[in-house]
C-alpha cells in the first residue's frame, strides 16, 4: 500500500511539472486602420496591467494581426493597455513574432517596447505618422477573457 501511494505520488508529480509553462493565453486578433483603411506595419502591443509577458502582433497588408506572446500564439488573460506604433523597419514587418523565438533579443525588443540602436535611427529620421494618444499616451485598454477577443482600432489623424 506504501509503495502504491509512493508511486501514485511520484506519477501525479511527474504530470504536473509536465504541463505548459507560462500564463494562460487566450487568442487575440484584430484589425488596425487609418480612417477606415487597413493600415500595415503597425506593431499591436497589449501589455498586461497587471504585470506579467507582453503580446506583441505584427499587421498585414489587410491591418489585420494576431497577438503573440513568449512564442505563442494568444494573450494572457485579464486587463491589458493596448498601443499601436510603426514598425520602421519593412523588412520586420514581414517577420511576424510566431516566426521569432521567445529569446530572440528582436522579439524581447519588441514584447517590451525597447529599441535597438536600429529602431532608434530609424525614428531619428522619420517621424511616427501614428498620433501619440495610440501609443505613447495611449488609455486604450482591452481585457482578455479566456474565450479571447477581437480588438480593432480605427485610428483617426
Amino acid at each position: 500500500m506504501r509503495n502504491q501511494l509512493l508511486t501514485t505520488s511520484v506519477c501525479l508529480l511527474f504530470l504536473v511539472g509536465c504541463g505548459d509553462s507560462g500564463p494562460a493565453l487566450a487568442p487575440v486578433k484584430g484589425k488596425v486602420t487609418v480612417n477606415g483603411q487597413p493600415y500595415s506595419q503597425a506593431m499591436v502591443v497589449f501589455q498586461p496591467t497587471a504585470g506579467g509577458a507582453t503580446g506583441v502582433g505584427i499587421t498585414d497588408s489587410n491591418g489585420d494581426y494576431k497577438v503573440w506572446t513568449a512564442g505563442k500564439q494568444g494573450a494572457s488573460l485579464g486587463s491589458h493597455k493596448v498601443s499601436v506604433t510603426t514598425v520602421p523597419d519593412p523588412a520586420a514587418a514581414s517577420t511576424s513574432p510566431s516566426e521569432m523565438r521567445s529569446d530572440d533579443p528582436a522579439y524581447e525588443a519588441q514584447a517590451n517596447s525597447q529599441q535597438s540602436d536600429y529602431t532608434k535611427a530609424m525614428k531619428s529620421k522619420s517621424k511616427e505618422p501614428i498620433p501619440a494618444k495610440y501609443n505613447t499616451n495611449s488609455d486604450m485598454r482591452f481585457t482578455v477573457e479566456s474565450s479571447g477577443g477581437e480588438f480593432n482600432v480605427d485610428i483617426v489623424k
